[in-house]
């Protein structure tokens, strides 16, 4: 669509009253702070949006307090002056958010800002015995909900020390000429009930805390799923897309080879056979080794025992392996056999084919399982040149080798199940040369994906 040259663009709308002080006073998106995944900082916000709401209230009510007598004139001058240091402190705040500059740490500092200042301000209008006390209830809650650990029992201390002060030593005001209520009863009464909050609070905000930690951990596990799932689906696509022409090339390529081709011709043609055996060969190991989290069975397993046995049916054509077992004896996990007894047999393939002696050698592979607490380590050790760099840097990458003839998959499987299985593959030097594949595996009652048998 064309323009004339006379056509003027619409002036942006212009910003109004309101929007622009929300723009100036209103604390930095929230979203922003959470995406760097700074969540002390997001609290901090969080509570500079309640502080101005409290500003607001603070300075409403200053009318009315000295029309119903709860606030002297003479009180009037502190009052303000408190309201406004509070004031000072919520912009200077707001505006270090902004600009990324320092700002506390730890949600402690703020909550003790607010907790003070409305002390200040509940002396100097009746203490305990005003109306709007109550208020300080809100802010046992507020702290228990957004701090931890000894942050919280230090606020704990700190709201004993405000129900003490304001019940102490309050300002009397003309509406409340004496204590309505004994001291003796209106501190325990405050104290008990401010703790009781914030105790409540800290359990409820204990027990969310773990249920978000299993969503969590859920949420990880289903997406190693899902990528479990979108890299077999992937591959069988490759698979079936690239099996057609293969097919027709390796017949075309028999054809050829019943006729009578000079001696550079069937050199040419011997080489391109070998091609497509080994596009063949990638194939099938592609479609063997697709790990489908439906198809995969979790069976309680003794880790050391099913390692021992994968090993000796490994070794049982000549070759030599060492399985050392140490930690808690007969540990027992729940685990995927066949896809682990598939990882294991590649990895030990490996280990055999870096080796000096073709894992002839008893001295050169080792495999080594350590198990403690919940958590089960199976090393995989051989003495060849050790893992080059770029598998080092590149682990969990599909078609990644340094073989001449490897696919490139034995790895990847590897850390895929054991990423899916809740823990890592782990690669390393040997001490005085070689390489080390270790699988890291969770061995609890919760651990792993697809259906138990």
């Amino acid at each position: 669509m064309s323009h004339s040259p006379d056509a003027v663009e619409p002036a942006p709308p212009r910003e109004g009253a309101p929007s622009a002080v929300l723009r100036l006073f209103g604390s930095p998106g929230l979203m922003a702070l959470r995406s760097r995944g700074d969540l002390e900082q997001v609290r901090v916000a969080l509570l500079a949006r309640l502080r101005w709401v409290a500003l607001c209230g603070q300075a409403a009510v200053v009318i009315p307090a000295l029309r119903l007598g709860w606030l002297e004139r003479s009180m009037l001058g502190p009052y303000l002056g408190t309201v406004a240091g509070l004031l000072a402190y919520n912009v200077w705040t707001t505006w270090a958010l902004r600009r990324d500059l320092a700002t506390p740490r730890s949600v402690l500092l703020p909550l003790t800002v607010d907790l003070s200042a409305l002390a200040v301000l509940l002396v100097l209008s009746g203490g305990a015995w005003n109306p709007l006390a109550a208020i300080f209830i809100v802010h046992a809650g507020l702290g228990a909900l957004v701090l931890h650990g000894w942050r919280s029992v230090v606020f704990a201390g700190l709201l004993v020390l405000v129900a003490t002060v304001i019940s102490l030593v309050p300002s009397l005001p003309p509406a409340a000429p004496a204590r309505p209520t004994s001291v003796s009863i209106v501190l325990p009464s405050l104290v008990l009930v401010a703790l009781i909050v914030w105790a409540l609070t800290a359990w409820m905000a204990a027990g969310l805390a773990a249920q978000r930690r299993v969503l969590e951990n859920l949420r990880e596990q289903q997406q190693r799923v899902d990528r479990l799932r979108a890299s077999g689906a992937l591959a069988a696509g490759f698979s079936h897309e690239f099996s057609t022409p293969l097919n027709t090339l390796k017949m075309r390529l028999e054809r050829l080879g019943r006729l009578d081709l000079p001696e550079s011709g069937a050199k040419d043609l011997v080489a391109a056979r070998e091609a497509a055996d080994r596009c063949e060969g990638v194939l099938r190991s592609m479609v063997g080794r697709q790990l489908n989290p439906k198809n995969v069975r979790l069976e309680h397993v003794e880790l050391g025992a099913l390692v021992r046995r994968v090993c000796e049916s490994w070794a049982s054509d000549g070759r030599a392996v060492q399985v050392g077992v140490e930690g808690e004896h007969g540990h027992t996990c729940l685990l995927p056999t066949l896809p682990l007894t598939r990882a294991l047999l590649d990895l030990l393939d490996n280990a055999a084919e870096a080796s000096p002696g073709g894992g002839v050698e008893r001295d050169d592979l080792r495999v080594q399982v350590t198990c403690s607490g919940d958590v089960c380590r199976v090393a995989v050790l051989d003495r060849g040149p050790g893992w080059p760099t770029v598998v080092l840097k590149n682990l969990g990458q599909p078609f990644l080798t340094t073989k001449p003839d490897g696919t490139g998959l034995g790895l990847y499987n590897a850390h895929s199940l054991a990423q899916a299985l809740g823990g890592g593959l782990e690669l390393d030097r040997r001490d005085g040369g070689g390489a080390i594949a270790a699988f890291r595996i969770p061995c609890d009652e919760h651990q792993g994906f697809g259906e138990t048998p």
